[in-house]
């Protein structure tokens, strides 16, 4: 599987550059633009989907004190980037209400709590994945054509080229979740119109854990 220097050089090919980058930390243009951006552009197409490999259980580590009306105060994950839902333990039944929050911790630090009435909560999520072994050819494909339209304008100047780039990208990107979808069942539309009104295609939610 290609690496995250494979994946930023297929999206300045795309651009019809003649540069190409060895390392993100070489120093070029292309390299700091690339090592700026593709983390933000990685984590942002992983939230737009409960991608089948970013998908991850855990049980929650309960941290008291939870605030009114709520029965439940929990940790949320570190390498968590986008909730999906959370299961009764041991089960498999219907996705519990549940709200994810900023809070104070004991050093008064800011951090995110997930708020549920649920005991002995397990949460189902979308997680940050920093090397890119388990992506396949299309989510890949989507990446490399998001990178490609984050990076247009600041390396081409070119506009025009910009709004192809980020249609292919939202074309891509409805393709490889389709294809990820094939995998599941169960789902409903959901996406921060934030998102949507950027030209990306509706995510999907699954609102129960499936195995792989």
């Amino acid at each position: 599987m290609p690496s995250d220097v494979d994946i930023c050089n297929l999206a300045l090919l795309r651009l019809g550059t003649r540069s190409s980058i060895a390392s993100l930390a070489e120093g070029s243009t292309e390299a700091n633009a690339c090592a700026l951006l593709y983390p933000v552009v990685r984590d942002t197409l992983l939230t737009l989907h409960p991608w089948r490999f970013a998908s991850r259980r855990t049980a929650l580590a309960d941290l008291g004190t939870p605030p009114e009306p709520w029965r439940f105060r929990y940790a949320y994950p570190a390498d968590c980037l986008r909730a999906q839902s959370i299961l009764q333990p041991l089960q498999g039944g219907p996705a519990i209400r549940f709200v994810v929050a900023g809070d104070l911790d004991s050093s008064g630090n800011p951090i995110r709590v997930i708020l549920a009435d649920q005991p002995q909560a397990e949460l189902v999520y979308t997680g940050r994945i920093a090397v890119p072994t388990l992506f396949n050819a299309m989510f890949v494909e989507a990446l490399s054509w998001m990178m490609a339209a984050e990076l247009a304008v600041g390396l081409t100047g070119d506009k025009t080229l910009a709004q192809t780039c980020q249609e292919a990208a939202g074309a891509a990107v409805a393709s490889a979740r389709a294809e990820d979808g094939n995998e599941s069942a169960d789902i409903h539309h959901v996406l921060p119109e934030s998102l949507e009104v950027r030209g990306y295609p509706h995510c999907e939610r699954g609102p129960s854990w499936r195995n792989p």
